[in-house]
């Protein structure tokens, strides 16, 4: 199961850099990638950003001290998190320390318990692959809402806005913000003319959004409601400064949307979020989505 180990786990929401690979002699335990970056979730689970992920592997023979030392001659410094596919011939609170090397063992049921966890809180969903189909983009797009909704949101675990607020993500908890999301098409107007086909969020403000992606149902999370814009206006969030070349050179240009062109598709949304307190108890909000910090909620 070593191979399938990496699309589990990038299911479960586990950010994998399989790049520059450790050297390490050849041994029953091998690399899986490195952990780009973890969710406040992870981190209850003993994840970080920056640790080596490795694995036993399945096999009928168990994994032994003798094999776990021998791994650890060739451990780089830093965190590892060695997930164990075979039964343990040791008391894990028996493998060695070595200095600047940080280690997480997970036996079957521990990875087991990480997945049920995930599929109880709604953020993974068990399908047959056989019934599912590859669709092409245009057709992804005619398909993505379908009912009334609310239809939630997907969105990468990015907390730099929070770390660098100097907010403790650890002790917050994730929640879905009720909002709206807008498909508009219409007119930008530079140097040039065109026409644009765009989504754009109403939550707290108008954001524009470049990748939509919807769960298959909601998480069973708090819901939180947020402001919304009773008539949207999409010049700021869809106009743009970029370079035209006018035959002297490139230049940047500004090209403002015509929110009088607006045709507009709108749709009821939760965004994946996270709420904590900050040191003076004032709540915060994070939207996982359009990366923004709101404060006094």
């Amino acid at each position: 199961m070593g191979p399938e180990l990496l699309p589990l786990l990038n299911s479960l929401g586990v950010s994998l850099d399989c790049g520059s690979i450790p050297l390490t002699s050849p041994g029953v335990i091998s690399w899986l990638g490195r952990i780009k970056e973890v969710t406040p979730e992870q981190m209850k689970n003993g994840l970080s950003p920056g640790m080596e992920v490795w694995t036993s592997g399945q096999g009928f023979a168990p994994l032994d001290l003798a094999s776990v030392e021998s791994w650890l001659i060739d451990t780089p410094r830093g965190d590892h998190l060695l997930i164990a596919l075979r039964e343990l011939s040791m008391d894990i609170s028996d493998i060695p320390i070595r200095q600047g090397r940080s280690v997480i063992v997970w036996s079957k049921n521990d990875l087991a318990a990480f997945v049920g966890k995930a599929v109880l809180d709604g953020t993974l969903f068990l399908s047959d692959e056989k019934l599912e189909t590859e669709l092409d983009d245009e057709s992804q797009d005619q398909i993505l809402f379908i009912g009334s909704g609310p239809f939630v949101l997907k969105a990468e675990a990015d907390f730099t806005v929070v770390d660098e607020a100097g907010l403790d993500l650890a002790s917050s908890r994730p929640i879905l913000l009720e909002a709206r999301i807008h498909r508009v098409i219409g007119t930008i107007k530079g140097p040039e003319e065109e026409t644009v086909d765009s989504w754009v969020l109403d939550c707290e403000g108008l954001f524009k959004v470049d990748n939509v992606e919807l769960f298959q149902r909601a998480p069973m999370l708090r819901r939180q409601k947020m402001n919304l814009a009773a008539n949207p206006d999409f010049t700021d969030s869809l106009s743009e400064r970029r370079a035209h070349d006018d035959g002297f050179g490139s230049l940047l240009h500004w090209w403002r949307f015509q929110n009088d062109s607006a045709k507009v598709e709108t749709y009821n949304v939760l965004v994946p979020a996270h709420m904590g307190k900050n040191g003076y108890g004032e709540t915060w909000i994070f939207n996982n989505l359009t990366k923004t910090l709101h404060t006094n909620i």
